[in-house]
């Protein structure tokens, strides 16, 4: 009955929680297509290892940069009546495609069935956000669902057209092909029950920079536990509480360009990336506006610039620069309260540092000191800083968390003079 089509790119093992919810499903009508954007590492082998008669694997020649392309050729090849879509990092109950045929078999009218989907945001960030379950047709026309929330008739692609380039489009691919759909007047049905967990990688910035399958392991334990339906029915209550229950609405894209949303997304994910230098000399890099997901609020103009950190409780900051050896790095912090201002913990590529602190400045309301550590940069990538803030640094009901401005870095040791004196030459060399 169903051609589950499964887009990816560079997952590697962190791809299996997602492939054995799959598995798992007590509707067992179904084949597995992953489909992958033109992947470079062990993805294919890892896919092949499982040697499950219901999986088939395809990776495209050219890498197009978004789930369009893997969903198209996953349509191409489907052999079920029915499609229906799961994040490469996204988690199924058991009870998913059941609940999608149940619609199906019963609704011949029905072009989509929906089933209730949860946002997670990152651990401990008491992000959530519930969708899917609506009772309205014309729902659809206005919120959003994940595509690992619904399934579609296979004819669906054949009468609205198929996934497009997000770079032609001003709305996501997802919005996009539902609202092609919507608005021709196609039937969407809710399940009005949650199957589905998502762990969005454009909330987690720099996620595919350093994939990892943690949250998703922890979802199908916990889903395989006593009292997963408890669990349910506190995250539906907790959504209501905090009013984030069915408030995933469509923006007016006509505000945005071509591709701009695609390529906001995909600087969260870490997919778009400052240009990686060397560090020859000391550099000031200052808060930008780029998208960093939920780990930074927007930029404001004081103080720096600055960003203050979101909810995400491990906020990254990224090093744009490469360097052979171990470099100085300063931050920049602020905080209403002086007391959140005597340490700063975090880590750089994993490595756990205590920073020293400057002298405290008061200035405006705020408090200000300068965090200072070495490290060691990646050779040959980005590093990327991770700030592990204590209770007091993190926001709160009504307390803002710790924002960070400037960001100095001064290269270390022999490598470092070296390269100094060799800009210093290059820039003293007369030019022809």
């Amino acid at each position: 009955m169903f051609s589950v089509i499964m887009a990816t790119y560079n997952r590697g093992r962190h791809i299996l929680p997602s492939i054995q919810s799959v598995l798992q499903q007590s509707c067992q009508n179904f084949e597995l297509l992953v489909v992958g954007d033109c992947c470079t590492d062990d993805t294919a082998e890892i896919v092949g290892a499982l040697a499950s008669p219901q999986i088939r694997w395809l990776n495209l020649p050219q890498r197009g940069g978004s789930q369009s392309f893997p969903n198209n050729a996953g349509i191409e090849l489907s052999r079920g009546r029915t499609i229906a879509y799961l994040g490469h990092d996204d988690i199924w109950a058991p009870d998913h495609l059941q609940g999608l045929a149940r619609l199906f078999e019963h609704d011949s009218q029905a072009d989509f069935a929906v089933s209730g989907a949860i946002f997670h945001g990152p651990r401990a960030s008491n992000f959530r956000q519930v969708t899917g379950v609506f009772s309205d047709k014309a729902a659809a026309l206005t919120h959003f669902f994940p595509p690992s929330s619904f399934g579609h008739r296979r004819d669906v692609a054949d009468r609205t057209g198929m996934w497009r380039d997000p770079k032609q489009i001003a709305p996501p691919v997802d919005a996009d092909f539902l609202l092609r759909a919507a608005k021709s007047g196609m039937n969407f049905v809710s399940t009005q029950r949650i199957t589905v967990h998502k762990f969005a990688a454009g909330h987690r910035y720099l996620s595919y920079m350093s994939h990892t399958s943690d949250e998703q392991q922890r979802m199908v334990r916990r889903i395989q536990r006593a009292g997963y339906e408890d669990y349910l029915t506190s995250e539906l209550a907790k959504a209501k509480a905090a009013d984030t229950f069915m408030i995933v609405r469509y923006p007016d894209f006509d505000r945005y360009g071509n591709g701009q949303l695609a390529t906001q997304n995909a600087t969260n994910k870490g997919l778009v990336r400052p240009q990686l230098r060397t560090l020859t000399r000391r550099v000031v890099v200052k808060q930008d506006d780029s998208s960093r997901a939920l780990d930074w609020g927007p930029l404001e103009a004081r103080n720096g610039p600055m960003r203050w950190i979101g909810c995400n409780p491990r906020p990254k900051l990224l090093v744009p620069f490469k360097y052979a050896g171990k470099a100085r790095i300063c931050l920049e912090i602020w905080h209403p309260c002086r007391e959140a201002l005597t340490g700063l913990k975090l880590s750089a590529n994993g490595q756990t540092i205590i920073a020293s602190m400057s002298k405290l400045r008061h200035d405006r309301h705020l408090w200000n000191a300068q965090a200072t550590f070495e490290t060691t940069l990646l050779e040959d990538d980005h590093t990327i800083l991770e700030l592990h803030p204590n209770r007091l640094q993190r926001p709160a009901r009504q307390r803002t968390g710790i924002g960070v401005a400037a960001m100095e870095m001064t290269p270390l040791g022999r490598p470092g003079i070296i390269a100094r004196v060799t800009g210093l030459i290059a820039k003293l060399r007369p030019v022809r």
